[in-house]
């Protein structure tokens, strides 16, 4: 299944970690199949806690899902807390973000113990109100968050002119949110894991997985890894966890990079996103460019490089509309598949019919968070403990 269509960017900002090549059958512990976001992350926690644990990934790690990721991470989802009060009642959402929050402490923690630049950075986002009525809607969000101590005010129509030059009719400034470069996340966090002894393989497909009563044989072309354990964390491949197959979908998103930019932009630099549906969201690289995306399309279908051009030129015009003072130059623009989970939850959870079995899935706009939430539950899980937060995430869905 092909992801991506067009002029990439990330890969630019960082080369390859130096990957293994799989070359003779082994036994391992646990492994995890993909090696993106995820995986990585996934496969550092356990490393951490001393699991002997081997990766393997199709390509090279970090060319998959991540390569599409804008490195935009936020404790807050794409549907608000109220939303999610309303759609699994007040203690389900409460827990979720609460989770969200965990995650997003433990994603600084993680960043800030690698020896190498992630481009991680600490910052606020604001969720801007495109229309005059929506900013009831942004109040009453605020109203709830403050309500159960999450991180987040409201910013009135004056407010954000004089102070960020941002022309909305309102905001929501959350914090405890954070902005990094994905690819050189993946890559340093793989960097580390076979350091630490983690057996990272570029090139290892999982052709086929057998299930067997203590275990899993997985054939990786003409070669047999037999594990333990199992993790599935293939991103938004297709058909690679058929229980959840219903429960999702797949779309595609426009992005852009531009040229370097020399001169201050809005407010503090904040991350920027938009309550439109669909939404756009940008923000200021570590670099001084601005990556932007949006303008999501229904189905899995990448188009055409003129469309490309022209959807990401919409994105350009809408920034535009928000920041006038925007002038920087698109240098670089691509159309990307991912994965939306249909009631706006991530799946991580054991397998209800293998418990040696372990499924990674972040579908949703908060991918690197929701990896994050990955690699804490799925390693409680396996020194035998359940993450108090995990039934939030885990598929079939608790009944309220």
């Amino acid at each position: 299944m092909k992801l991506h269509l067009g002029d990439l960017y990330w890969d630019e900002t960082r080369k390859n970690t130096d990957y293994l090549e799989l070359k003779e059958d082994f036994d391992i512990d646990v492994l995890v199949i993909g090696g993106g976001m995820s995986g990585a992350l996934i496969s550092h926690e356990l490393g951490l806690r001393g699991f002997e644990t081997a990766v393997i990934d199709k390509k090279i790690p970090g060319y998959g899902s991540s390569d599409g990721n804008t490195g935009i991470i936020q404790y807050h989802s794409d549907d608000s807390l109220p939303e999610m009060i309303e759609n699994f009642g007040e203690k389900q959402a409460v827990d979720f973000y609460r989770l969200s929050i965990e995650a997003m402490k433990r994603l600084g923690e993680i960043a800030e113990s690698l020896p190498e630049d992630t481009g991680y950075k600490k910052t606020h986002s604001l969720l801007l109100a495109a229309k005059e009525e929506n900013t009831s809607e942004l109040r009453e969000n605020n109203r709830i968050l403050n309500h159960y101590g999450f991180p987040s005010e409201y910013i009135d129509q004056e407010t954000l002119e004089k102070n960020y030059n941002i022309h909305a009719y309102g905001a929501l400034k959350t914090g405890s949110d954070a902005e990094l470069n994905p690819f050189k996340m993946v890559q340093a966090l793989h960097k580390e894991n076979l350091k630490r002894g983690v057996k990272v393989y570029k090139n290892a497909p999982a052709d086929k997985i057998t299930e067997k009563e203590n275990g899993f044989v997985i054939t990786s072309g003409s070669f047999t890894i037999n594990a333990k354990k199992l993790i599935l964390a293939m991103g938004y491949a297709k058909d690679v966890y058929p229980n959840i197959e219903e429960a999702l979908e797949r779309n595609t998103t426009y992005s852009f990079v531009t040229e370097k930019i020399h001169e201050k932009l809005w407010g503090k630099e904040e991350m920027i996103w938009d309550d439109e549906d669909p939404y756009v969201y940008f923000r200021k690289l570590e670099d001084h460019r601005v990556i932007a995306g949006g303008r999501d399309e229904k189905g899995e279908k990448l188009s055409s490089l003129e469309n490309i051009e022209k959807e990401t030129n919409k994105i350009y015009e809408t920034i535009c509309g928000y920041y006038p003072d925007f002038k920087a130059k698109i240098a670089h623009r691509w159309q990307s598949v991912f994965g939306e989970s249909k009631d706006g939850l991530p799946f991580i959870g054991r397998d209800e019919e293998n418990k040696d079995k372990y499924y990674a899935f972040g579908y949703g706009g908060n991918g690197t968070c929701y990896s994050v939430m990955a690699s804490m539950i799925i390693a409680d899980f396996l020194e035998e403990k359940e993450h108090p937060l995990a039934y939030t995430t885990k598929y079939p869905r608790e009944k309220n």
